[in-house]
């Protein structure tokens, strides 16, 4: 007895299975195909995101990916900041005018900056006042640290010249005293 199996050609085009999808019936639809070079990317995306081996070519990966899917989300994000909607009340009646998400986004901020840090000691500033009094605090800690440095460096340096001196003298006068 002879069995006999006959391959066609395999490539990566080749579909190995259909993919499927659940509708809000519970029904299934095929919503596409699996090919092996699916099957193949997908197997190079687990081992390069799970393995510590190649971390320089791991994180190339993942910057990529992360781009990509910056790149698919900004047309949506875009939209949805830019599209015409209403304000409305907490129970989703509309209460003003057309307006778009940045512009709600805009008075939402400009709200939080002229509020009070704390509500219940005015004396602290608004938040506005607080974040620029911390970025002019690094800032000039920034600078201070520079300045101090460059005053340690020029002390040492001037010292070690003294030291120097005073070292050569004393060695000088040992010996002349032999």
């Amino acid at each position: 007895m002879n069995i006999e199996v006959k391959v066609d050609e395999i490539t990566l085009s080749t579909v190995v299975a259909d993919v499927l999808g659940i509708d809000e019936d519970g029904e299934t639809y095929t919503e596409g195909q699996r090919t092996i070079a699916d099957l193949v990317a997908t197997e190079i995306v687990n081992r390069l995101t799970q393995s510590t081996h190649w971390p320089t070519l791991r994180q190339r990966f993942l910057d990529i990916r992360n781009e990509e899917i910056r790149a698919a989300v900004r047309p949506s994000i875009e939209d949805a900041i830019n599209r015409p909607i209403y304000r409305t009340n907490h129970y989703g009646e509309r209460t003003g005018e057309q307006t778009t998400l940045a512009e709600v986004i805009a008075d939402e901020a400009r709200k939080l900056l002229k509020e009070p840090a704390d509500r219940y000691r005015h004396e602290r500033g608004t938040v506005l006042q607080q974040v620029v009094r911390a970025e002019v605090k690094k800032a000039f800690e920034t600078e201070i640290a520079d300045m101090v440095k460059q005053a340690r460096d020029l002390v040492t340096t001037q010292l070690g010249d003294d030291i120097a001196r005073q070292v050569t003298a004393a060695v000088t006068a040992g010996l002349a005293k032999r």
